[in-house]
């Protein structure tokens, strides 16, 4: 470990961490959260950026088991720099089972969206294809997830489900995916309801004060609230700490079962939120 990630440990996260370095083989791994507890699960990550560099990946995740953060979220498409090529496909099959066996090791789960039905209409800096015109390397990333299993891992096969090739990749996961936990987010990423073969639902509320429903998983998926919760107010900045703990304590008044926090375009670990998570779960429950 070295000299910086030691004094961000020791900064954001004094109390000790019974959960310490990954486990070594045929050592007990931290036991991973339930979705059935009391409390919300909280929820960070780089979502674009996650495989960009596989160690400030590895920062986050130690401050994330220190701090007892519940998962990592990703976009597993991302915004690489060489996307939908072989190489890209190869190199994320690859990154994708070193993530889930850090998590797995750590007590962590890991939120996986798989691709975003927003993706070629030029929102937020992607300037990739739109989603038909790369189905099948979709499928393969759906194929990717479930060769590495389901355990400690929830699948948004399509984050803001709004076409028909967003629909035919839902209904391929369903296929594809038996025994996984899956989140549907359609409508826009504000779903009325969970379709037939999903647990759950996410939503993409808009601003800090808009109002979520109870069962949902609550994600900050929106350009509009990433700009409220940020310092700097832009789609790339560090969490504004004060704004960051409203939100947060709104959520847990309203009894969500998940709470998910991150940014567009964030390419570096972000320690405000990780702190201002970390300070939530020691916070007792309202």
């Amino acid at each position: 470990m070295n000299l910086l990630l030691s004094f961000l440990l020791a900064v954001f996260f004094p109390q000790p961490s019974c959960a310490g370095e990954p486990s070594p083989a045929g050592q007990t791994r931290p036991i991973a959260p339930s979705l059935s507890g009391n409390s919300p699960l909280y929820f960070y990550g780089r979502v674009n950026h996650w495989a960009d560099s596989k160690s400030e990946l590895s920062r986050e995740l130690a401050l994330m088991e220190a701090g007892h953060i519940d998962g990592y979220m990703i976009e597993m498409a991302g915004w690489g720099e060489d996307k939908w090529s072989r190489r890209w496909l190869r190199r994320t099959a690859r990154r994708y089972r070193w993530l889930l066996g850090q998590c797995r090791a750590r007590g962590l789960l890991l939120f996986v969206s798989v691709i975003n039905d927003n993706m070629g209409k030029h929102k937020y800096g992607d300037t990739g294809p739109l989603l038909e015109a790369v189905e099948p390397k979709v499928q393969h990333l759906i194929q990717i997830v479930r060769t590495n299993g389901p355990q400690q891992v929830i699948v948004q096969p399509v984050a803001e489900t709004q076409t028909d090739a967003g629909r035919r990749m839902e209904e391929y996961a369903l296929l594809t995916l038996p025994g996984f936990t899956l989140v549907h987010n359609g409508e826009g990423g504000f779903p009325k309801t969970v379709p037939s073969g999903f647990q759950y639902r996410a939503v993409h509320p808009a601003h800090i004060d808009s109002p979520v429903p109870a069962d949902a998983f609550v994600v900050s998926d929106h350009g509009l609230i990433i700009r409220e919760l940020t310092a700097d107010r832009s789609l790339d900045g560090p969490a504004d700490s004060l704004r960051l703990s409203i939100w947060i304590d709104k959520l847990r008044q309203a009894r969500v079962p998940m709470i998910g926090y991150y940014v567009f375009q964030r390419t570096q670990m972000d320690t405000t939120a990780l702190r201002v998570l970390g300070e939530a779960i020691r916070t007792p429950k309202p």
